[in-house]
């Protein structure tokens, strides 16, 4: 994706889609949708270049990752009462078994469980434009 804010719509509507098509709950999509919104943003906001979302099904787990050009690692911050912004990371902490950043800083990820075993040909979608099950 390009680094545009309609893209986190983009990836919201795609995770939807795919999470769907996994069979997964209305409850666990809803959260992913949160938590890809978020990692999305940050990294349109924070980072350079396109941003990649890929989500993995495995394990009984959903790993979200996100990864941008910026080697600067996404940090929670200490947002005051009037800020608008710098929630966003704390919201991904509360939804998620864990979180935290790899390749260097450029990608940024979270862990949900799922409580389910994907079918292996519906353990990973790399980007938007491939296909699933």
């Amino acid at each position: 994706m390009e680094p545009a804010g309609v893209h986190v719509a983009q990836a919201r509507r795609t995770t939807v889609t795919v999470l769907r098509q996994w069979s997964l709950s209305d409850g666990l999509i809803e959260d992913a949708r949160l938590v890809v919104s978020e990692l999305v943003s940050n990294a349109i906001t924070h980072g350079s270049g396109d941003v990649r979302l890929r989500l993995r099904h495995h394990n009984h787990e959903l790993r979200i990752r996100v990864t941008d050009e910026s080697t600067a690692p996404a940090r929670r911050r200490r947002a005051g009462s009037s800020d608008l912004g710098g929630r966003g990371l704390h919201l991904v902490a509360r939804l998620s078994l864990r979180w935290g950043v790899t390749d260097g800083g450029r990608t940024t990820y979270a862990v949900i469980s799922t409580g389910t075993e994907a079918p292996p040909c519906c353990r990973t979608m790399r980007s938007s434009s491939d296909s699933t099950c």
